[in-house]
């Protein structure tokens, strides 16, 4: 594993943190306000950020790869796109409609959450399987 490899690694779990604490105070606040005071600017950004890691770190992996080093176990190859899915599919899920045909802020926050615990979880075994 290359140096460069590795900070984008820890760049996009500290990321993927930031991320779970701005899309908390973002739901607190949809709750409590009513969907008026979601903080989606500071959400959206740390969503792009954690992808544009994930999407570098894994073109650098290819790179890795290409160059003739192998990861400590194949699953690494299947977590990595997998890592970087996940909080797509997390915003997808959140935008669609409800029962009702509404979206709701709360729910997207929700959805986002639940994409970064995965998430992260990901990130944990990526780690472990580097």
């Amino acid at each position: 594993m290359t140096a460069a490899h590795q900070f984008l690694g820890f760049l996009a779990v500290a990321a993927t943190i930031a991320l779970l604490a701005v899309a908390g105070w973002s739901a607190i606040a949809v709750r409590r306000d009513g969907g008026g005071a979601a903080h989606r600017f500071a959400v959206d950004r740390l969503v792009l950020l954690v992808v544009g890691a994930l999407a570098s770190n894994g073109l650098l992996g290819l790179v890795v790869v290409g160059l003739g080093s192998r990861p400590a176990d194949v699953l690494h190859l299947i977590y990595g796109p997998a890592a970087l899915i996940t909080l797509p599919v997390g915003v997808w899920l959140g935008r669609r409609p409800g029962a009702g045909g509404m979206t709701s802020p709360l729910r997207r926050e929700a959805w986002l959450l639940g994409a970064a615990v995965v998430l992260l979880g990901i990130e944990v075994r990526l780690f472990m399987t580097g």
